[in-house]
């Protein structure tokens, strides 16, 4: 499927403002890695619980999602770390009268530098994805590869741009016009998240897909660190 101009002109605006953040964050005054391994979530111990809501030019147009997340740090040498994952997602839809369904368990690790603008990392996940529409269920094998950089904005308020490669089934399976989509598909997004306190953060993610203008996503998530 071609994208649309308008389309394209989105998803570089999306990636040139989080070059741009970065390139600003880069020069002002970095804090130590020593302050920045303490801050956000990326090389730290926590959980997460989230609410999706993602708007799509398919049928069915709208999906709610319910998401966990738990995060281990297993390596920190000087500025390389190492993260485990495990995650779990539920989404669900209707169209036509029919309840949609689709669960993903995911296994993954995250490899991270710590420098003095922020954090790069990549993130590769695996596992699981049952699906259930109103023609057919399946079972599949689930991968996301996602690249980003965590860095800090001012004080406890950090901003990750970031981009995933996701391959898995997805529920837009009524309409025979995106009945023939790639299960394989780009997403690129901004997470804000504000520290509440040294346990408590709460963030919210904003992404588009390389489908359509109208594929929209927002999540909004609660985070606590252990």
């Amino acid at each position: 499927m071609k994208k649309t101009k308008t389309e394209k002109t989105l998803l570089a605006a999306a990636l040139a403002l989080g070059l741009a953040a970065s390139a600003s964050a880069q020069q002002a005054q970095s804090p130590p890695p020593e302050a920045l391994s303490s801050g956000g979530l990326v090389g730290t111990n926590y959980s997460e619980l989230s609410l999706g809501y993602q708007k799509q030019d398919a049928t069915p147009g709208v999906l709610h999602d319910y998401g966990l997340l738990l995060n281990q740090s297993v390596v920190r040498e000087g500025s390389f770390g190492f993260d485990g994952n495990f995650s779990y997602d539920y989404a669900t839809a209707g169209a036509a009268g029919s309840h949609d369904y689709r669960n993903s368990f995911m296994l993954g690790a995250t490899g991270y530098l710590v420098e003095g603008w922020g954090k790069p990392f990549v993130t590769a996940d695996a596992g699981l994805v049952t699906q259930q529409t109103a023609a057919a269920t399946s079972n599949a094998l689930g991968y996301n590869l996602t690249g980003g950089i965590e860095f800090p904005v001012a004080g406890d308020f950090f901003l990750t741009p970031f981009a995933t490669y996701l391959g898995d089934p997805h529920l837009q399976d009524h309409d025979p016009a995106v009945a023939t989509l790639p299960n394989n598909v780009w997403y690129y997004g901004v997470k804000a998240t504000y520290r509440i306190s040294r346990q408590w953060s709460a963030s919210v993610t904003a992404q588009l897909d390389q489908h359509s203008t109208s594929d929209l996503g927002l999540r909004a998530a609660v985070s606590y660190r252990f």
